[in-house]
């Protein structure tokens, strides 16, 4: 351990990092696998602690069995929608800004994908 670094983003959250270095690695015979850093300078690796935590919280989520059948209705349910907009319709980018008018505009492609389903049973 080195030191902690405070590093503070474009919105003004700031992140807390404990930075490791190797003292010396110039002898090292696995320095070409663990670094690409030119010679003298050393291996650092950057640590963050909430980060760690909350992706090990995710990871706990997910392998549950609970989550597991909630992910599975979403690849059934929401997922193929959303394919068949951008193969299908080419709908891959919305053509306007603003919360309203991309509802708008997300409410008619869901609307014509909904009238595609309703021919298709009626035929």
């Amino acid at each position: 351990f080195r030191y902690w670094s405070h590093r503070t983003d474009r919105n003004g959250f700031t992140r807390e990092f404990k930075v490791y270095e190797c003292e010396d690695c110039s002898g090292c015979p696995f320095r070409s696998q663990c670094t690409k850093a030119k010679e003298g300078h050393h291996r650092r690796i950057q640590y963050n602690q909430k980060w760690e935590e909350h992706k090990e919280f995710i990871r706990q989520k997910l392998s549950e069995k609970e989550t597991g059948e909630i992910y599975g209705k979403r690849k059934i349910d929401v997922e193929p929608v959303f394919g068949f907009l951008k193969a299908n319709l080419r709908f891959t980018r919305l053509s306007v800004r603003g919360k309203e008018k991309v509802k708008n505009e997300l409410g008619f492609a869901f609307m014509a994908v909904n009238l595609r389903k309703i021919t298709a049973m009626k035929s």
